[in-house]
This record gives structure tokens, sequence and C-alpha cells, in this order.
């Protein structure tokens, strides 16, 4: 028993490790993934088997050691690894276990027929006395029923892994059909030879975390690199790295054309033709020690150092690596809006000071260590001022009521005068500076005027007509803000 044991084990490691490739560097940019292999030379050749995402024309060889380069080709190859060897290994152990769920059914059916066998009831008569056939009827109904339910449920098994066995043989087929590639390289002698390539189906995005202690009035910022990669073959990298630039997004800088204006007739038809053919394509494209990762500044991007020793999963399945942790100064600030929404909500603003820029992406936000909810964050580069939105005070309560007044004036005209009163009420234990944010209409008519009527504390609005209040409460203190303007010209506004 022993020894069988032994060969399922070895059977299983030496299967699992046919689905890794080992790469000496990974990196992963945010639309593809660049790999680098040193593989030794042969008999003066080397042949490295590459997934079909594999992009052509970014293959770089360089010998290592020992050897030069003669020549270097790419043919297309039908690959037994990657995802067909998955798919192939799935598809075998459901058969497996579909085969093994059908005899344990037949099993249970043959235990049934032994059951009636034994209490002489099956096409025969009974040998039993009264008293013995009705304890044997009460044996059979307990255990057929028992046997049935398991019967019934073998059934269900048998039926989903029928299922399951008919789509992966589908998928197989599918995946069988697609063609990966193999690098040839000839070389002067069996040296070390470096071969780089890239992929379209490997990527990172950047995910945050943002710790606001207003406190302290500080915010931690613990950034982390989602990486993935679905070529159907695990990666395993001595070094993985995160770089920040976009190369599917092309390399060319624009350049501008003649901006044309007043062109004749004929002209501005043919322009119009280029311009709806185009508009038909679509786009391409709590409290912790800081941390950084090694950064490498490069005239192009940023390349950060992930992680060492690590094995990426060939499906797709997401893996999250911290790569920094950083502290900042940051003033906690408190905004509301009320004729949009009567909420008072924390935002902040701070110099970014890490080592790496702040990549576009999402965060979760959390205020003295309580989660407040998801939100996005702009990018920001080294020593830039970075705003984030850290959620709802509910210790702020805001309540904004209006009113309309309709009248002529001399000349027949319309004008409407709209009084707005917003009561600000601090609930904390502690005062709380807030800034209130409201407006007035912006008339671009000559022939309609709006006017600013009062306003109570004064307030000036600005060219967009946004008026702002900067309100300090004390514990339990309700402020009183209002403003009425006039609308001249113009039947009363919908609000």
């Amino acid at each position: 028993m022993k020894k069988i044991l032994s060969v399922i084990l070895v059977t299983v490691v030496l299967a699992g490790a046919a689905h890794a490739q080992s790469f000496k560097r990974v990196v992963l940019y945010q639309d593809m993934a660049l790999l680098t292999v040193e593989v030794s030379a042969s008999g003066g050749r080397i042949a490295v088997d590459c997934p079909p995402e594999l992009i052509l024309d970014s293959v770089v060889v360089a010998p290592v050691r020992g050897t030069g380069v003669r020549s270097m080709s790419i043919e297309p190859k039908r690959l037994a690894s990657g995802k067909a060897k998955e798919l192939r290994d799935a598809l075998g152990a459901k058969r497996v276990e579909l085969e093994e769920r059908k005899r344990r059914q037949k099993t249970v059916e043959r235990q049934i027929e032994l059951i009636f066998d034994a209490a002489g009831v099956k096409d025969k008569e009974t040998p039993f006395s009264r008293t013995r056939l009705s304890d044997a009827l009460m044996f059979i109904d307990e255990k057929v029923e028992e046997l049935n339910k398991k019967h019934i449920l073998l059934g269900g098994e048998i039926e989903d892994l029928s299922l399951a066995v008919k789509d992966l043989e589908e998928r197989l087929e599918a995946v069988s059909r697609e063609r990966g590639y193999e690098i040839a390289v000839e070389t002067d002698g069996d040296g070390t030879v470096e071969i780089s390539y890239a992929v379209k189906s490997g990527s990172w995005k950047p995910e945050y975390a943002v710790y606001a202690a207003p406190g302290k009035n500080e915010v931690r910022i613990d950034a982390t690199a989602v990486v993935r990669q679905a070529t159907g073959a695990d990666w395993e990298a001595e070094e993985l790295l995160v770089a920040t630039g976009r190369p599917g997004f092309g390399i060319h800088a624009p350049e501008l054309s003649p901006w044309y204006i007043g062109l004749p007739r004929y002209r501005l038809s043919v322009m119009k033709q280029k311009a709806d053919m185009t508009a038909a394509a679509p786009e391409e494209y709590a409290s912790a020690q800081d941390f950084e990762a090694g950064v490498r500044a490069t005239a192009a991007s940023y390349v950060i150092g992930a992680a060492e020793s690590i094995t990426l999963p060939g499906d797709g399945t997401p893996k999250s690596i911290i790569i920094q942790r950083k502290t900042i100064e940051a003033t906690i600030e408190r905004l509301t809006c009320p004729r949009i929404d009567s909420a008072v909500f924390l935002k902040t603003q701070a110099l970014w000071s890490g080592s790496a820029p702040i990549i576009a992406g999402t965060y979760s936000a959390y205020v003295d260590g309580e989660f407040t909810g998801r939100g996005t964050i702009g990018e920001a580069q080294p020593g830039e001022m970075i705003g984030i939105d850290l959620g709802r005070d509910e210790g702020i309560k805001v309540e904004r009521e209006g009113k309309m007044f309709h009248e002529k004036t001399l000349t027949g005209k319309d004008r409407t005068t709209y009084t707005y009163t917003m009561t600000v009420k601090n609930t904390r234990s502690h005062p709380v500076q807030i800034t209130l944010k409201d407006q007035i209409p912006v008339s671009q008519d000559e022939a309609v005027r709006v006017e600013l009527v009062e306003s109570s504390p004064k307030a000036v609005p600005d060219k967009d007509g946004i008026m702002v209040w900067e309100l300090s409460c004390t514990p339990g203190a309700v402020r009183t803000v209002s403003f009425a303007f006039a609308v001249t010209g113009l039947p009363p506004l919908e609000r």
C-alpha cells in the first residue's frame, strides 16, 4: 500500500510541475508583460515555447556567457503545454470522477438486489412465517429507502459530472486549435543565452487603501499591485517587477496638422466623410510601518520591484502584492453642497512624497479604522498634490429649505426671487470646520438679469455663480446660512 501511495504522489508532483514556466525576470505593465528567460544551449541550439499571446516583434536574444548568437527565428507551433494541457488534465480528472460515481451507483443497485434476494421476496415465493415476513419487510423498507436516496444523489452527481466533461471537451477542442510559437536560436556553442519577449495576457493594476486619522492630521496610503496572467501556464519568477509604462499605447509623438477654417464647400464635405469614418472606429486601448519597494526611475517610466521567487497562476487568478506604504501629513476637510446632497463629506489634500507615482486606480477608504467606502484616485507624481475623498461624516446634519416669490415688473417682465436657508448642526463632541457651497444661476442672455439680493454670512459668487462659506461649529452648535437672488426676464425656474 505504501508503494502505491508513493507512486501516486510522484505522479501528481510531476504533473503539477509541467504546468509551470520558470523565468529569470517578469516585468508587468498595465497592458502587457515582458518575460525574460535564461537558457543553456545544447548542440548549438535553443528552443523556447511561447503562448499564442506572444507579441512577435518584441523578441530580443542576447548572449550571457560562453557563446554567441548566430540566428533567431519564430515559427508557429501547436503547443502541448499551457491552456490545452491544463484543460486536458482537468478533463482526465473529471472523467475519473465520473467513472467512480458510476461504479458507486452500480454498487448501490447491487446492494438493493441482494437485500431483496436475502429477504426471499425476489422472483420467488417467500418461505417466511407471517411474523418473520413483517420483520423482513420493515428491514427492507429501512435499508432500501436509505439506498434509494444514495442512488438518487449519485444520479444527480453523475449528471453534473457528465455536463462538466462535455464542457471541458468542447473547450479543449477550441483551445487545441490555437497555435503558439517556438523561438529557435542557433548559437556558436553550448553557452547561455537570455531571451526576452512580450505577451498580451499579463498585466497589473494599482489598488489602494487610504487610512485617515483626522486627530493626527495624517493619511496613510497602502499601494498594492494586483497582478494577473492568463496564458494557461503558471509563471515561476525569480524576480517580479511592475512598471508604470503602457507600451501598448504606442510610442510615436503626435504631430499637429494645419487647422483650416472657412474652407471651400467641397473640401468640407471630404473632411466630413473622413471624420465620419474615423468616428466609427473603436477606441484602442491602522498604524503600520512605512514601506517602499525598490524603485528605478527610467527616462520613460518607473519600474518597481514587487516580489522575488513568486508563482503567478496561469488561469487569470489575481494576486495582490503590497509595493508601497506611506504616511503623509494631510489636512482633513469637511465639505457640503446641500443643493445636490445634504451630507457632509470628508476630503483631504496632501503632498505626495513617495518615491514612485500614484497611478490612477480604485481605493478603499478608512477613517479612524472604520471603512467608509470605495472611490477612484487620480494620478500624482512625487512632489505633486493629491486629493482624496474619504466618505461621509454622519456626525454633521445639514438641511436646506427654499421659497420663491414671483411678480411682474413695471415693464411687464417676470421677476422671481428665490430665498434659501441652510442649517448646519454639529453633533460631534469636538469642534469642526465645514466648507458649505451653493450657487446662483449665471445668465448668458442679455435680456435675462440675475442679481444677488442678500447673503448671510456675506459671500460673493464667483464667475460661475459658486458661493462659499467657511463655518466653525463648536460641539452641539447650529449654524445658519441664507441667501437670496432674483431672476428678471424669465418665468420661474424649476429647482
